[in-house]
């Protein structure tokens, strides 16, 4: 049985150095590229000399030499010919044989590598009939780290489609991932399904579209959908993610009732995301102090440099997350090109900048009105961002700002929010730098797991949350966002989540500042308070069976309770009389609090 064992060793060793020769193929093409250069030019030094000694046809030893070279990397010489030229003894035997191995080593390791190739592929495709399929839809840098944090999931294939491979197929390799840029990937059909091994009620297929052109992306998601419809998968077994704008690409791909789609969507604006990934990371109401009633001691006061479409995104958000019972909001927002980036967010957000203090300079962050400014207003400022574009001016930004900062003995962070990610910075301490290429951010969703939470208690029924949140519309799941996004934080920052049960007090101050978050929320959708004119209006029309809501006009933007606390009752009392039905909205914000409470304690 001796030949047995040397036989499985050896294939073991082979097997191995296959395996390693392709994942690390950068190391080791460029020594290949190395070995096959000395071997190259040793050879022509070598068979020139040897074959020019002695002989009279000059043309005739350039191409015998040549001749040499090429046999050379077949494991065949000519070593009578050099001996005749340099001796049987010559030390430059030595030389001849070392020149001979490195290019029998050249060679063979080229072999292997393409044999390696080969294997390790066909290896991995065939892990595709037992793993669920990532597909990943254009090759980038930022692509290629999310699919190394999807490559952990050890029941997950990763696959890459491109139209090249960018110079990133080590990095696909390295990771255990396939690569396809042929016609068939490119245009999904029944043969790519077959070769991802997909089959109805097996398995999972989820397409991450990450090109750098987003229409691009949209296609193929398309392109893919089209051909899951016609080999009938179950949408349950598909999810996609994709930039884009959620309300326009999203609603088109989500699977809804009989209509096909996707199981599970997910369409990120990249803008909007940084700003999300900002505000659940670094919530405003941890920059300000509360008392023990929940009731804010100060004001919040916020300073943004940059109001490009970053800018934009995170000034909404810091609006609707920065109301709090007992403080007073404003923000200062500096831009030097401002005037001509803003004219679109003006026309939408107009309700937005007339009902809360927003006030714009036309100054660049590293202009003298600007360092003025900082130098007058940094001791009563809570919170900085800066969002100008460019990451290397908004690192300059940062770093000015924190040595104006420790001139004034003042210590608090400065966000920078970069094209895809968030970094702070804070004198004396480690920068942290939160990325949205986190695959639990942007394919598993967790941005959203608390929102989804509250949009099922929301609902009311026996659907699953999953389904609720697929069902529900797109201002409904912005909403459910806004309010987990706030109330989570709020409640952690002043330690409800630890409590029993919650003061009357505070929970009546939590409330109103729930309403405060939700007026700016509305705000920002472009709602405008309704006028008790219109509101009466509206009664009739109820009463005579021609609407199905008072206070809302979802066509034209209004809402009754875009009002300040106090004025709630009377708006209870009104709906109640009209409807018959026992309406309280001081309630339903005090039901909010209870339930994001409820949910934490889970």
């Amino acid at each position: 049985m001796g030949y047995v064992a040397v036989i499985v060793v050896a294939a073991a060793i082979f097997t191995a150095v296959i395996l390693y020769l392709a994942v690390n193929q950068d190391n080791r093409e460029k020594w290949l590229g190395i070995t096959f250069l000395i071997a190259s030019t040793g050879g022509f030094c070598l068979y020139g000399a040897a074959n020019a000694y002695g002989s009279g046809s000059f043309f005739a030893d350039v191409f015998e030499t040549i001749v040499d070279v090429g046999r050379m990397f077949a494991g065949i010489n000519d070593v009578a010919a050099f001996q005749k030229f340099a001796g049987e003894d010559s030390p430059w035997m030595v030389l001849f044989w070392a020149i001979h191995f490195l290019a029998y080593y050249s060679m063979a390791s080229a072999i292997i590598m393409a044999v390696a190739k080969g294997t390790l592929k066909r290896l991995r495709s065939w892990f595709l009939k037992v793993n669920d399929v990532e597909l990943i839809y254009g090759i980038t840098g930022n692509s290629i780290a999310y699919g190394r944090n999807l490559a952990e999931n050890k029941h997950a294939s990763v696959v890459f489609v491109g139209t090249s491979s960018a110079g990133k197929e080590s990095d696909i390799s390295k990771m255990g991932g396939l690569l396809y840029t042929d016609n068939v990937a490119l245009n999904p059909d029944r043969k790519l399904l077959e070769r991802l091994s997909v089959k109805k009620g097996k398995g999972k297929i989820r397409l991450s579209a990450l090109s750098r052109n987003i229409d691009a992306n949209y296609e193929y998601a398309q392109k893919l959908l089209k051909c899951l419809k016609d080999a009938d998968i179950d949408p349950q077994q598909t999810e996609v993610v994709l930039y884009g704008h959620e309300e326009h690409n999203g609603e088109p791909l989500q699977a809804h009732g009989e209509k096909y789609g996707y199981g599970t969507v997910r369409v990120f604006d990249k803008a909007e995301l940084v700003a999300r990934l900002l505000i659940q990371k670094y919530p405003l109401c941890d920059a300000i102090s509360f008392d023990e009633k929940g009731r804010a001691t100060e004001d919040t006061d916020v300073l943004l440099v940059g109001f490009g479409r970053k800018g934009q995104e995170i000034l909404e958000k810091i609006v609707e997350n920065g109301q709090f019972e007992g403080s007073s909001f404003r923000i200062k927002v500096f831009d030097s090109n401002g005037k001509n980036t803003d004219g679109f967010f003006r026309m939408r957000h107009e309700s937005l900048l007339e009902n809360y203090d927003i006030t714009f300079e036309p100054y660049d962050g590293r202009s003298r009105q600007f360092a003025e400014y900082l130098s007058n207003e940094l001791k009563a400022l809570k919170y900085i961002v800066v969002a100008v574009g460019d990451s290397g001016v908004g690192r300059e930004i940062a770093m000015n700002i924190l040595e104006l900062m420790s001139g004034s003995k003042i210590d608090i962070p400065v966000y920078q929010c970069n094209n895809d990610s968030v970094v702070r910075y804070q004198s004396g301490q480690v920068t942290e730098c939160s990325g949205l290429y986190d695959a639990d951010i942007m394919y598993g969703g967790h941005m959203d797991d608390f929102a989804k939470m509250l949009n099922h208690q929301y609902c009311h029924n026996d659907a699953s949350a999953k389904k609720n949140w697929a069902d529900c519309r797109y201002f409904d799941r912005m909403s459910s966002r806004a309010s987990a996004d706030y109330l989570s934080s709020l409640l952690k920052r002043i330690g409800v989540d630890k409590m029993d049960t919650i003061p009357e007090e505070m929970l009546l101050n939590l409330a109103k500042s729930e309403h405060l978050r939700w007026n700016a929320f509305h705000h920002a959708c472009g709602y405008r308070k309704m006028e008790k004119d219109e509101l009466k209006k509206r009664a009739e029309l109820y009463a005579n069976g021609g609407i199905s809501r008072i206070t809302k006009d979802t066509e034209n933007k209004l809402h009754a309770c875009l009002v300040s606390w106090d004025e709630l009752d009377e708006l209870s009392k009104l709906e109640s009389s009209v409807t018959g039905i026992d309406v309280d909205y001081k309630k339903k914000d005090m039901e909010n609090v209870l339930m994001v409470k409820e949910l934490l304690n889970r």
